[in-house]
């Protein structure tokens, strides 16, 4: 009987342990991001994380704060130097690009979801 009620412990434990790990992660929050141009091999695009943040705590990803970051998934519609849009960006540490001769080389990141343009103010 000792047995029994210890197994149907271990086995709610268990039940527990598993459901709250299934609990979606929320997602990155939108920055406000403007694209700076093109970086150095094709098809790569330089990005400016602004500093939006009303609370002064501005983490991107908890790694990365306001800066220049470069990704290679940016849609078409949205490869205009100058553009500003808000965007969830996450790091991609699988690839980065190839460049030769060049001093500074910015973080890699996927775009994960587009929130839309910000209208100039200009």
């Amino acid at each position: 009987m000792k047995n029994t009620f210890y197994s149907a412990l271990l086995y709610i434990g268990l039940a527990l342990f598993i459901v709250s790990c299934q609990k979606d992660a929320p997602e990155p929050e939108c920055l406000q991001i403007e694209v700076i141009g093109e970086d150095c091999e094709t098809g790569w695009f330089l990005l400016k994380i602004e500093n939006t943040s009303t609370n002064g705590n501005n983490n991107y990803l908890g790694q990365l704060h306001n800066g220049y970051v470069t990704t290679d998934n940016l849609p078409a519609q949205y490869q205009q130097p100058g553009l500003r849009l808000n965007a969830s960006l996450e790091l991609n540490g699988e690839y980065a690009p190839r460049c030769v001769a060049i001093a500074v080389m910015y973080p890699a990141v996927k775009v994960t979801r587009l929130c839309g343009t910000v209208p100039s103010g200009d």
